[in-house]
């Protein structure tokens, strides 16, 4: 009986193999499934997330191209802000104040008032007028070297294009030309006329720095 046993004992294990390698090759078919499955899943929500990002891209372009649709055909339509209106109002009233200190030979109090204003509002339309007037001021109180520094600021500012009125250009040569014949230097004030005559020679002012000068012993 031993003998059979042992004779047999060959046949026993070979058909127990193909049975484990085929449970084995299941096993392992089974665990790709699984891995195809969540792949799939992945996909699935990776190409749902590119449509929901296609959507928003979409959707900013189209806003995007409304707007610039919009400010392409409203511009000139759009009516200023009333805090635009009212800075404006604003500014006109702040540099009549301190002009009619100085109308009013308030001469510290306009100092003050156009310096403030100058700080306040450097680009506005009123402030080449209020440089100019600013400049006179201290002319009057005597501080001609300050007028001077003044009125070059201002001459500097219009040249470079800082302000955007600049009116009151030919009355600061007319008042450069003055300190200049105040402090007797002829050179400097022919040099001042010269350039009236060439930039203003319709101007009054200059008119006025020619027989100021034509007037000085």
């Amino acid at each position: 009986m031993k003998k059979y046993s042992i004779l047999l004992l060959p046949f026993i294990l070979a058909s127990c193999a193909p049975v484990s390698e085929s449970q084995f090759t299941e096993q392992r078919l089974s665990e790709l499934e699984i891995k195809v499955a969540k792949l799939e899943e992945r996909q699935e929500k990776i190409e749902e997330q590119l449509e929901e990002i296609n959507k928003r891209l979409d959707y900013i372009t189209k806003s995007i191209a409304k707007r610039e649709i919009k400010s392409y055909k409203e511009p000139e339509e759009e009516k200023p802000p009333f805090e635009e209106v009212k800075s404006t109002e604003d500014e006109k009233a702040e540099y009549e104040n301190a002009l009619e200190l100085y109308k009013m030979k308030q001469l510290n109090e306009a100092r003050d008032a156009f310096v403030e204003f100058i700080k306040k509002y450097p680009n506005s339309k009123y402030t080449d007028n209020a440089y100019f007037w600013l400049g006179k001021t201290f002319y009057e109180l005597g501080n001609t070297e300050r007028a001077k520094q003044i009125f070059n600021v201002l001459i500097k500012k219009c040249k470079s294009g800082e302000l955007p009125d600049c009116n009151k250009l030919p009355d600061t040569y007319f008042m450069l030309v003055k300190i200049s014949l105040d402090e007797g230097n002829i050179e400097e004030a022919n040099r001042y006329l010269s350039i009236l005559e060439e930039k203003f020679p319709d101007a009054e002012a200059t008119q006025r720095a020619k027989e100021l000068i034509y007037k000085t012993p």
